[in-house]
């Protein structure tokens, strides 16, 4: 069976390790080491055997074999009669020469089995110092060969978090930078006279003290969820009043002049099952950032409708739209499709990380819609409450505000 020959840091710096087929030799891996210009082969014969005591029987059947084979050979049965007691040292030799070259054999076999133990043993120790980017090739379908499997998933998972954990660093310590900074450089002015405390400079410390503050209340809230954490206070929710709600606080949190929020909910649409206070953080969020990236005279939607036994809510803005690489890690931590204009904005790169969390505890799902040029929809799932007809009394006719 041919492989393609790829590298990687198994063992030692004075080795390598080569994953492909040996030359001249079959195994059940096609995995061996090199060190220091000799290399360890594996064999093929028995790669399809399921067990390692089916493989084990089969090198003792084969050593036993051999072993006759010789003896029959040696003292030439078929060809010529001999007595056995006049051909002794014969018996003898050929005993001694067919168990000799049935241990070889089998020890050759068997070194082949362990191999791939061999390699994660190596693999796990350049992992103790950090090296997640370990794998252990094999085609054997045994025991050993599922443990392989099992070892590269393990690996591959760990070095997924392990990047996961880096990028964190790096953002969060990136994203504290700025507004410390900026603190430590109007608090250093003031000490040094060259700033007086009134209420402009006092001002900007106070929004940079109160984006920090939302960071680390954001990091928090985002790590409770995502670890199961918080529990889901649910209850019947109408989802028209609660935009309405969120509307006023837009208004308020981003007065900038000329961007219209609308929402169009169908006077019948049943309430959801739901924790309100997190409904209202997607909400908020959504919109918040819909608002953001909506030029002077666009529009922001709210629309809602019942899918499936769910309420299907989305938050369409007629903004620059977003590029297909961009849609793909709009929901990553602080990821930012503008840098410049997220910072610029107050935003903090989590509030989209956060609705899909808050989302998949409610056992629904979230997902974006774009185009550039055309502006985004962002959609969210909720459930139905359970048994819940069609509202209308409760909830608020359709309305159109332009935020001033």
């Amino acid at each position: 069976m041919a492989a393609s020959s790829t590298r990687t840091s198994l063992g030692s710096a004075g080795s390598s390790a080569r994953t492909g087929p040996s030359r001249g030799s079959s195994g059940p891996y096609t995995v061996w080491v090199t060190r220091s210009g000799t290399s360890e082969s594996g064999v093929t014969l028995l790669q399809r055997l399921p067990t390692i005591r089916s493989k084990l029987g089969s090198v003792i059947v084969f050593a036993v074999g051999t072993t006759l084979l010789l003896v029959y050979l040696i003292l030439g049965v078929g060809f010529e009669v001999f007595t056995i007691g006049g051909h002794w040292w014969e018996l003898l030799l050929a005993g001694v020469l067919g168990a000799g070259i049935a241990l070889v054999i089998a020890r050759w076999v068997a070194r082949g089995m362990t191999q791939p133990l061999r390699d994660m043993a190596q693999a796990a120790r350049r992992m103790e110092i950090g090296d997640y980017s370990q794998r252990v090739v094999t085609d054997s379908r045994d025991e050993v060969g599922k443990l392989a499997e099992a070892f590269n998933r393990m690996s591959k998972e760990l070095e997924g978090l392990e990047l996961l954990r880096r990028e964190l660093v790096a953002n969060v310590s990136h994203e504290l930078k700025t507004p410390i900074s900026a603190l430590r450089a109007h608090l250093e002015n003031l000490l040094d006279g060259v700033e007086q405390p009134d209420r402009e400079t006092l001002q900007i410390m106070l929004v940079q003290s109160e984006r920090l503050g939302r960071l680390v209340d954001q990091l928090l809230d985002l790590s409770r969820l995502e670890s199961g954490d918080v529990p889901l206070e649910r209850e019947l929710v109408d989802l028209a009043p609660l935009v309405s709600q969120v509307f006023s606080e837009i208004q308020v949190a981003r007065p900038e002049p000329g961007v219209t929020l609308a929402d169009d909910l169908p006077g019948d649409l049943p309430p959801v099952f739901a924790d309100r206070e997190r409904v209202h953080q997607v909400l908020f969020n959504l919109l918040d950032n819909a608002v953001r990236f909506t030029p002077m005279g666009g529009r922001v939607t709210v629309t809602a409708s019942p899918h499936n036994g769910s309420i299907d809510v989305a938050v369409a803005d007629t903004g620059p739209g977003i590029s297909a690489e961009d849609l793909s890690r709009v929901f990553e931590r602080f990821y930012r499709v503008d840098e410049s204009r997220s910072r610029d904005d107050g935003g903090t790169g989590i509030g989209l990380a956060i609705a899909r969390s808050v989302v998949e505890a409610h056992g629904g799902r979230i997902w974006a819609d774009s185009e550039p040029g055309r502006g985004s929809t962002f959609t969210f799932e909720l459930p139905v409450a359970p048994g819940a007809g069609r509202a209308s009394g409760s909830l608020q006719e359709n309305g159109t505000r332009r935020t001033e």
